[in-house]
């Protein structure tokens, strides 16, 4: 069976942690986690040639295929950024009983 990790930059903890929460009550995510970074480097605005360095933090939600979408729609709406990213990685081979447990907890 496979489930997704949801990846959000996120600029603080706070924000990650709303963000992580309200996807929790709505039952999208049967957990989360937030990792700390360093520091992202990227573009911006786009195409001007500036480096922008910004800190922030990683959102990672545990899902099921079916709510990416929906978590997606979430995160737009909740983000301070007006284009966060967004993506998954999806992970296979996981126990049958972990994946049973998501199930109950999601979409109830």
């Amino acid at each position: 069976m496979k489930i997704l990790w949801v990846l959000v930059n996120c600029n603080t903890v706070r924000e990650a942690d709303a963000i992580g929460k309200n996807i929790l009550h709505k039952r999208f995510a049967s957990c989360f986690d937030i990792f700390p970074r360093s520091a992202a480097r990227y573009f911006w605005p786009p195409k001007s040639g500036k480096i922008e360095t910004a800190k922030g933090c990683l959102l990672v939600l545990e899902t099921l295929p079916r709510y990416f979408k929906k978590i997606e729609e979430e995160v737009n709406g909740m983000h301070s950024d007006t284009l966060p990213f967004i993506g998954s990685v999806e992970i296979g081979n996981v126990s049958q009983k972990y994946v049973q447990w998501m199930g109950s907890e999601l979409g109830r």
